[in-house]
């Protein structure tokens, strides 16, 4: 694995960032109003959507690092782009290696948006589902603004028609919510390493929302000034903030790993990636919190942009398992893999 970004990956990463900051408070605008998408919606989805798409799928041969380099400029931005979520779909349908077909050019180039449908696991599996409800999928983001549904079940993952759909009070109105009730597919296909995929690219949007908050309460402590002196120089205000930039790139630096071994078929790639989402979304959560205490008694209130963050990062890490069940996961993985090592 690399050590650092080649030339095309910063360059996507400075592409993506320029479209995100013309973007820049529309996170806030959807408090008081209905989602709308973003000036930047159309140029992603359009000009983005192979980006970590394998060969066998219809794409280029991008890495998912690449994918993942544009999807943390837009978590850093709090942009409410449907493109993480029409990604994360898209990489539900690339886990199959033995995939003999591409992906509709509609779906690749952005003309048909689609949404995916992991529910919460239960048990020791992503789609783990009680008896009762196996067509159910809650907390499906974007579900009435997207064009298409990938749905994952036991048997692997397919093109879902939603058959109802309640649309839930999202903690994050910048990302609309909805329960779904799909049709009982005709056809699946084997979802292989789909979630992991899937899952990488919340990571990355996680892991761009605590840079997001780090750096917003940066900013407050390098400005703010109390008792004659800026806040940034009392060790409550800078051992908070110093811990939050660590935990922020540690879950980085195990995101990017994962990707690769994900990318490289490595046989610790469902350990690596757990522990990358466990990690991406305690680092969000923990970098907003510190936000709002660096801002002081201003940081609570609606005025204030810190909740904007811990929001974002709420409804992102309950996306595709949330943290504890990726904890736990990690954990059984290790075990295993330990008990089944050869002395």
């Amino acid at each position: 694995m690399r050590a650092t970004f080649t030339e095309e990956q910063q360059e996507i990463g400075r592409t993506v960032g320029a479209l995100a900051d013309a973007d820049r408070g529309t996170a806030r605008a959807a408090l008081s109003g209905r989602w709308q998408a973003p000036a930047g919606d159309g140029p992603l989805l359009r000009d983005f959507g192979l980006l970590g798409v394998p060969e066998q799928a219809g794409g280029i041969g991008s890495s998912l690092i690449d994918l993942l380099v544009a999807v943390e400029a837009l978590g850093e931005r709090l942009v409410p782009s449907r493109f993480p979520a029409h990604a994360a779909a898209v990489q539900l349908l690339c886990g199959d290696a033995r995939r003999t077909g591409p992906l509709p050019d509609e779906v690749l180039d952005g003309r048909r948006v689609l949404t995916p449908a992991v529910d919460v696991p239960v048990g020791s599996g992503w789609a783990d589902r009680e008896p009762s409800d196996p067509l159910v999928r809650t907390l499906v983001p974007y579900a009435t603004q997207a064009d298409g549904v990938v749905a994952l079940g036991p048997a692997g993952v397919w093109f879902a028609d939603p058959v109802r759909v309640t649309v839930r009070q999202s903690v994050d109105p910048s990302v609309p919510l909805a329960d779904l009730t799909v049709a009982a597919p005709e056809r699946t296909q084997p979802a292989g390493a789909g979630p992991l995929r899937a899952a990488l690219v919340v990571a990355a949007e996680l892991c761009g929302v605590a840079q997001g908050a780090v750096d917003l309460a940066a900013e407050q402590a390098r400005t703010r000034r109390q008792f004659g002196r800026v806040i940034g120089e009392f060790q409550g205000v800078a051992f908070p903030l110093a811990e939050a930039a660590t935990a922020r790139k540690a879950a980085w630096d195990l995101t990017l790993y994962a990707a690769w071994a994900v990318d490289t078929g490595r046989p610790d790639a469902g350990i690596q990636v757990h522990a990358a989402k466990a990690a991406a979304g305690q680092a969000a959560v923990f970098a907003a919190e510190r936000c709002i205490q660096v801002h002081g008694g201003m940081g609570i209130t609606m005025e204030a942009d810190p909740h904007l963050f811990l929001r974002r990062a709420f409804v992102l890490d309950a996306r595709c398992g949330r943290g504890s069940w990726h904890r736990r996961r990690t954990g059984e993985l290790r075990i295993r893999s330990r008990r089944t090592a050869p002395a």
